[in-house]
C-alpha cells in the first residue's frame, strides 16, 4: 500500500512539473495568450511535457490493478 501511495504521489507530480514547466516555457518564450492562440508546436511542447505523468500514471494503474 505503501508503495502504491509513493507512486500516485510521483505520478502527480510528474503531471504538476510539466504543467508548470510548459508556463514557464510560455513565459520565456513571451507568449501572450490574449494577443495570439497557441500554435501546434507550443502544444506539442506541453504535451511532450506533460505526457510523462500521465503515462506514468497509467503504469501505476496497471501495477496497482495487476
Amino acid at each position: 500500500m505503501q508503495s502504491s501511495r509513493k507512486g500516485l504521489f510521483v505520478a502527480l507530480a510528474m503531471i504538476i512539473a510539466g504543467v508548470a514547466g510548459f508556463f514557464l516555457f510560455l513565459y520565456v518564450t513571451g507568449h501572450d495568450p490574449d494577443e495570439s492562440p497557441l500554435t501546434l508546436m507550443e502544444w506539442v511542447i506541453g504535451g511532450m511535457l506533460i505526457g510523462p505523468g500521465f503515462g506514468y500514471l497509467t503504469k501505476w494503474r496497471k501495477m496497482r490493478d495487476g
